[in-house]
């Protein structure tokens, strides 16, 4: 044998061996996705698996609570059409002119399309919307894993300078005080400014929001955290959908 065949031969070998000798490692199997643990929800009660993603939340004032519920219910298949579907209707237990829906969106684009059009501008003026609507277009992050047996339910919205920022902070402050007097229900992200943060809570207080604001340890962790703006705020009054 020449020494080019030789030479060739002992290339092969060693390139087998390499193969061979990194095979189990490439064998091994990878780790199954659904035993990954989130560590940032370890000694949370929450998770991030939600029964839907994006949704939207409208509120708004009305004239008289009656005429707007059942022109909203008569619109109802118009808005399912446009990706739009009711979860719950509000009225808020401080200002009863003021009507929220929680609703879930499955098209965004037609869900914008309808909401933003003039034939709803009308409709709403004739069911005696009085002024302009507050749109919440959002993303769900966090869903509670606790059964809510508070028995006042708030809505809470304000801006943060960073959303993964205030999460971090408001996850730990969950693991250093996990008996808490309000129950988080669901924590959202905005579509169209992601640094804004909406919730929905439960609490027995009804002041629970006065008390908080008044607090300074609290107001301490809402600087903290980033919270750049007066959280916007409805005590909620489920009404029959």
């Amino acid at each position: 044998m020449n020494r080019a065949k030789l030479f060739n031969l002992m290339m092969l070998m060693t390139i087998f061996s390499l193969v061979y000798s990194c095979g189990p490692a490439s064998e091994s199997p990878d780790a199954d996705e659904s035993d990954l643990v989130d560590e940032t929800l370890v000694n949370t009660p929450f998770t991030r698996e939600v029964k839907f993603d994006t949704c939207l939340l409208i509120a708004h004032k009305v004239k008289a609570y009656d005429v707007w519920k059942a022109s909203f219910d008569i619109a109802q298949s118009i808005r399912e059409k446009h990706g739009i579907k009711a979860l719950s209707v509000y009225r808020d237990r401080t200002d009863t002119s003021l009507a929220l829906v929680y609703t879930q969106v499955t098209n965004l684009k037609s869900a914008r399309d309808y909401i933003t059009s003039q034939n709803l501008q009308k409709s709403m003026a004739s069911a005696g919307v009085m002024d302009a609507m507050d749109l919440y277009w959002m993303t769900r992050q966090l869903s509670g894993t606790e059964p809510i047996t508070d028995s006042i339910l708030m809505f809470m919205s304000f801006k943060v300078m960073n959303y993964d920022r205030w999460e971090s902070a408001f996850l730990e402050d969950y693991k250093d005080e996990p008996n808490r007097e309000n129950q988080v229900k669901t924590v959202m992200r905005g579509i169209d400014d992601p640094n804004q943060v909406s919730m929905i809570f439960a609490v027995n207080d009804i002041d629970y929001v006065e008390k908080m604001e008044k607090n300074n340890v609290f107001r301490a962790k809402m600087l903290a955290s980033g919270v750049v703006s007066y959280p916007v705020t409805y005590k909620l009054l489920e009404m029959q959908l």
